[in-house]
């Protein structure tokens, strides 16, 4: 069987809707949170609690026309449509959305397109009435010991959800996605994952949008065999091992 994992922000979505997010409701003390983490000097639930602890909101209605206001890459709705059609055989697939984001809104802009069935996995986020407004509330139900660069470890949902047989493939663009393409066999890529790939020689499919995953994945499908990348398997084993 092949698993698909996909990340949210940035990939399904026109923009990152998480630093937007945080940027209108939590301002220069949100941004300035992001740039230490990008340095290093906090890891990502520090950032994250930094973040949520400077945001401000006048309302939940607030919050909701916000997230309601973010669009998605259409083509995502097709693509989903071709995996469900890939059932037999060789060709069935899984698929999930692993994010480094916040649960709150990405199920209320995939329900917004008519995808609330798609898995998700991701920080969870709630909010709480308070004399001066609403509260966000974050918890990380999928952190890892051993990595600090996501909240929600991306590398430990592509394990925990494959098999030795699976072919893995993994969808992204950015920082939070570096880690989970180690362990990938097919990747594709753009942006900033599409430099990390170059630099660390992770060979990947680049793509604009999900017209070009689903034109590249109907190619791979038709071949009659399709090959694991060695390196992944290496990364794959070692993490299984050393747990």
């Amino acid at each position: 069987m092949i698993k698909i994992f996909i990340d949210f922000d940035g990939t399904i979505t026109k923009g990152d809707i998480g630093d937007l997010f945080f940027e209108k409701f939590g301002g220069q003390a949100a941004v300035k949170a992001v740039q230490d983490y990008r340095a290093g000097s906090i890891n990502a639930v520090d950032c994250f609690n930094r973040e949520a602890e400077a945001c401000t909101f006048l309302s939940q209605q607030a919050v909701d026309e916000f997230i309601d206001e973010q669009k998605i890459d259409q083509t995502f709705v097709d693509f989903i449509s071709f995996c469900n059609q890939c059932k037999d055989g060789d060709r069935a697939i899984n698929y999930f959305i692993v994010s480094d984001g916040l649960d709150y809104y990405i199920h209320r802009i995939l329900t917004n397109n008519g995808l609330q069935n798609v898995g998700v996995f991701s920080n969870h986020a709630e909010f709480t009435e308070t004399a001066k407004g609403i509260r966000l509330n974050l918890s990380y139900p999928y952190t890892d010991e051993e990595c600090d660069r996501c909240a929600c470890c991306k590398r430990n949902h592509i394990l925990t959800l494959s098999s030795d047989d699976d072919i893995i493939v993994y969808i992204g663009e950015g920082y939070s996605d570096f880690c989970p393409v180690k362990y990938a066999d097919i990747v594709f890529a753009k942006d900033e994952l599409q430099s990390y790939c170059q630099r660390e020689n992770i060979t990947y499919h680049l793509y604009n949008d999900f017209k070009d995953v689903i034109l590249k994945m109907d190619e791979i499908l038709n071949k009659k065999r399709i090959h694991k990348r060695q390196q992944a398997m290496f990364n794959r084993k070692d993490v299984l091992m050393a747990g």
